[in-house]
């Protein structure tokens, strides 16, 4: 939640606290069978009533627009309750991130409300539709929160990710978190499993060693740590991006949507099969 938090934060140029936070659609079936491997939808609700639909397209399905409009007026509409006043209605705001080119304009960030066609005047701030477009972003982004945050999500390679991690310990974080949020059920099980041994090692550890042993442990480790973080963390990202690629090429994903989805080289997935 933290990690949606400061991503909403910087996009909106608002300060949202991960405490205030509520997701509201804890699993959401795609419409298409087909839309599974093609799309993030989420939904999250703040403390103060606004509403986000947050969406995340790989593909230009030419319905975009139409799309967005449709899930921001079904939140929009879905909050009226019975008794309920029209000036009670909570904004709703929708950011679609998209993985493809979607405008003619220079700028990777759109932001769209109600406006007077004659005199720009807004009618409301009740409905707002913001995309971001990523190949943009990787020409245009600098330093900024927001930037680093279209970085990250547009990163093709093992050295975008590091770099990035270094730069924020939220996008550290992140990075950590990448290949469990894009895993398949099976390999979140596995690196479940994986943190369960190191926390039954630290277990056993404990009541191995005598307090100085342990220090002493501890100690060796964190230098051993520190010497080999940088290698060590490539090396994880790359084998958390390859088994990714195992498990969506025995799915049926297409080997050009495999590489697009882990930024792997064409020769590194094809060695897969």
């Amino acid at each position: 939640m933290e990690l949606l938090a400061s991503l909403l934060s910087s996009v909106l140029g608002a300060n949202i606290d991960a405490g205030d936070m509520a997701v509201t659609n804890t699993e959401l079936p795609p419409a298409h069978e087909k839309d599974k491997l093609s799309r993030i939808d989420v939904r999250v609700k703040l403390s103060d009533g606004k509403h986000f639909n947050i969406e995340i397209q790989l593909r230009d399905k030419h319905d975009m627009k139409s799309r967005s409009l449709f899930y921001m007026s079904k939140l929009y509409v879905e909050q009226m309750a019975p008794r309920m006043k029209f000036i009670d209605i909570h904004p709703v705001i929708a950011i679609n991130i998209l993985d493809f080119i979607f405008f003619p304009y220079e700028e990777y960030h759109n932001r769209y409300r109600l406006k007077n066609m004659r005199n720009n005047d807004e009618l409301t701030d009740l409905l707002e539709i913001n995309f971001l477009e990523l190949p943009k972003a990787r020409q245009n982004a600098r330093g900024g929160m927001k930037d680093l945050w279209m970085r990250f999500l547009s990163a093709e390679t093992e050295e975008d990710l590091d770099m990035l991690a270094e730069k924020s310990p939220i996008l550290e974080k992140a990075v950590k978190k990448l290949v469990y949020i894009s895993a398949d059920e099976q390999l979140r099980y596995e690196l479940d499993m994986r943190e369960k041994a190191e926390l039954d090692y630290w277990s056993a550890i404990k009541t191995s060693y005598s307090e100085g042993e342990e220090e002493g442990v501890k100690k060796g480790m964190e230098k051993g740590r520190q010497e080999g973080r940088q290698e060590g963390r490539q090396e994880g990202v790359k084998e958390g991006k390859l088994a990714i690629a195992k498990n969506a090429l025995q799915m049926g994903m297409p080997l050009d949507d495999v590489i697009k989805l882990t930024g792997l080289t064409r020769e590194q997935v094809e060695a897969l099969l």
